[in-house]
């Protein structure tokens, strides 16, 4: 079993890279590689969101530890945007990111469901909003997104979260 100040590290230094993805997204977002690389994914974060569960379950004032956790992975993510020093290179990697959070980050925080990931998700997505107002993202849903695919919806359709 875990103490404290291992699940911080994990947490410190594993879980805020979750938003890390050097893959092309069209290789991963597609009706063949989607859900094989989503349950990927989600599998490598499984530890970090566990581990983040366990604290925010032990703090104190759980919604601003959250909030923290949320803070602290967009301020991971500003960091790598802001070392781009070409203005088209820092908006194609705006536009990637945002692409990976909303189909992989979002969705795997949410399939851990629990209130504390439930939160984190929405905070993440409320900073990724304030912070990229040009890459707005909402919540979504692995199951739907993955539906998706079996409906023949377009990729415009599932990152306006018209899947039903």
């Amino acid at each position: 079993m875990q103490g404290r100040e291992e699940k911080e590290k994990i947490v410190n230094y594993g879980l805020i890279h979750i938003v890390d993805n050097d893959r092309d997204i069209k290789t991963i977002f597609n009706k063949k590689a989607y859900e094989t690389e989503f349950l990927a994914f989600y599998d490598i974060y499984s530890q970090g969101l566990a581990a983040y569960n366990s604290l925010y379950e032990m703090s104190s004032k759980p919604e601003e530890y959250a909030r923290e956790v949320a803070l602290k992975i967009m301020a991971y993510e500003m960091e790598k945007i802001n070392g781009i020093t070409k203005k088209s290179k820092r908006e194609i990697k705006m536009m990637e990111d945002s692409a990976f959070t909303a189909l992989f980050v979002i969705p795997a925080i949410a399939r851990f469901q629990t209130p504390a990931t439930d939160q984190l998700a929405d905070f993440l997505v409320e900073e990724w909003r304030k912070n990229f107002p040009k890459n707005q993202i909402q919540r979504g849903d692995f199951e739907k997104i993955n539906a998706g695919f079996k409906e023949k919806r377009g990729l415009l359709d599932l990152l306006r979260g018209r899947v039903v």
